[in-house]
Parts: C-alpha cells; sequence; structure tokens
C-alpha cells in the first residue's frame, strides 16, 4: 500500500509535468514554413492535413470548439498562406479546407517533431516489461479519470 507521502510525491511529480508541458505548449513554434505557431494553430493544421476538405463545422466537431473559433483561426491561418479556403461550385455557403504547400510542410514539420518525441520516449522506456506497462496505463488512467471528475 502506498502511503500518504509517497503519494504527495506522486502528485508533485505530475504537478511539475503538467507545468513543463503548459510552458512547453505555450510557446510558438516554426514547424518549417517559416510561420511561428501557437499549439492550437498547428493542430488545426493536423486535422485539416489529415482530413483534406473539411469544413467549418466538421473541424468544429472535430476540435471541440465553436464554429466562431474556428472561422477566426481559419482566417489567421489563410494570412499566413498555410490554409486554403473553397467555395463548393454549386453551394455558396459551404467552404471546404486545405492545406497550402507551406502548411503541408508545417503539417510533416509537425509530424517529424512527434516522432522525435516518440523516439526519445522509447529510448527511456522501450525496454519496460509488460507488466510494467500495465501499470502505467492504469495509473495514466487513473489520472484521466480524476480530470474528468473534477472538470
Amino acid at each position: 500500500m502506498v502511503s500518504n507521502a509517497d503519494m504527495m510525491q506522486i502528485s508533485s511529480a505530475w504537478i511539475r509535468i503538467i507545468n513543463k508541458m503548459m510552458a512547453f505548449e505555450k510557446n510558438p513554434r516554426d514547424f518549417g514554413s517559416g510561420n511561428l505557431l501557437s499549439n492550437s494553430e498547428i493542430h488545426m493544421i493536423m486535422v485539416i492535413g489529415k482530413n483534406p476538405g473539411l469544413n467549418v463545422t466538421s473541424l468544429s466537431l472535430e476540435l471541440g470548439i465553436t464554429k466562431s473559433a474556428v472561422s477566426q483561426m481559419i482566417r489567421k491561418l489563410v494570412q499566413k498562406k498555410l490554409v486554403d479556403r473553397t467555395q463548393l461550385p454549386d453551394n455558396d455557403k459551404e467552404i471546404r479546407l486545405s492545406l497550402t504547400p507551406r502548411g503541408k510542410i508545417a503539417f510533416l514539420g509537425h509530424e517529424t517533431h512527434h516522432a522525435v518525441i516518440f523516439a526519445r520516449m522509447h529510448e527511456k522506456l522501450g525496454d519496460m516489461t509488460e507488466d510494467q506497462f500495465t501499470y502505467l496505463m492504469k495509473f495514466f488512467s487513473a489520472i484521466e479519470a480524476t480530470t474528468d471528475e473534477l472538470a
């Protein structure tokens, strides 16, 4: 059985990790397109890149944000020449979204960024046993469930 002091140590480590992740995610980054992109912008680019032809409503549902927020961010990404908006010829209201060549560079740069993170994590955890993996997944599930309960 884990003591209260041990649980406090786990909690402190987890809070430290969250704070570091939040600071890391807060800084805009260039993923090769020449544009500094916020976390929200690059994740919108990733969804559009994986689902070309999406409309604002579908993007809103996929990201869990309002259509208004999607529209505002799309305007910024169009200005940065990362996203194209295409109006359907038979429907004046329907706009489809796709990545420009620069947007595709940012998309691929972000994929590379994740591959580097994965490789570093695999270096550190690649020798994990099946039991350790099972316990780690139980730990993450407990954190997620607790977060959901508090949200």
